[in-house]
């Protein structure tokens, strides 16, 4: 009998470490603008798409502007020093858990908990339509010295140009906003 209990919740152990983090994915009626080969795209458009409704509910709940919302939170979001606690609903936490079950976020990694290295994170930087800014990402990568707080002045007014570099705006999302997440203990997370 012993033995048939251990059994059991072994399996029960293994199989819930195996699973991955699930959400529900409120914006996939949205037009998919993130396609990385070999990546999670749905996750990819959905934390987009989180992002940006967490800015606009935030800053600018009436119109939903995104041009507002992003003008709102650029400068400290990327320096780090935005009021996450305050911008986060309850979709935020979900979405951060699934980027490190991806492994696109690491946890107890600084500057940054995004890990520039891996695919789908490298799909997104070759993708940025800002040819100097790819190439100084890519540069700051590869002499391992990148950290968002660089670009918190250079990104200030991206805002009147997220609808035309999607993939841009999903690095500002999760260079600037989800990474920032790990440091906010899930306690501290909305219930909104």
């Amino acid at each position: 009998m012993k033995k048939i209990v251990f059994l059991i919740l072994a399996t029960v152990s293994i199989l819930s470490c195996n699973q991955k983090t699930k959400f529900d994915f409120k914006f996939a009626d949205q037009e998919q603008v993130i396609n990385c080969p070999e990546a999670n795209n749905a996750l990819l458009n959905e934390a987009l798409y989180s992002f940006e409704n967490d800015l606009t509910t935030k800053y600018d709940s009436i119109n939903q502007s995104k041009i507002k919302g992003y003008g709102a939170f650029m400068y400290r979001g990327m320096d780090g020093s935005a009021k996450y606690d305050e911008i986060m609903t309850a979709n935020t936490r979900p979405i951060v858990e699934a980027l490190i079950a991806e492994n696109i976020l690491i946890e107890n990694k600084t500057p940054s908990h995004l890990n520039y290295e891996h695919p789908a994170v490298q799909c997104i930087i070759n993708n940025i339509k800002d040819e100097d800014l790819k190439a100084t990402i890519n540069a700051l990568i590869d002499t391992k010295t990148m950290n968002p707080k660089l670009f918190n002045s250079r990104l200030r007014n991206f805002g009147r140009n997220s609808g035309k570099d999607r993939y841009l705006a999903l690095f500002v999302a999760l260079d600037g906003y989800y990474q920032q997440i790990l440091n906010i203990t899930p306690q501290e997370s909305p219930q909104n």
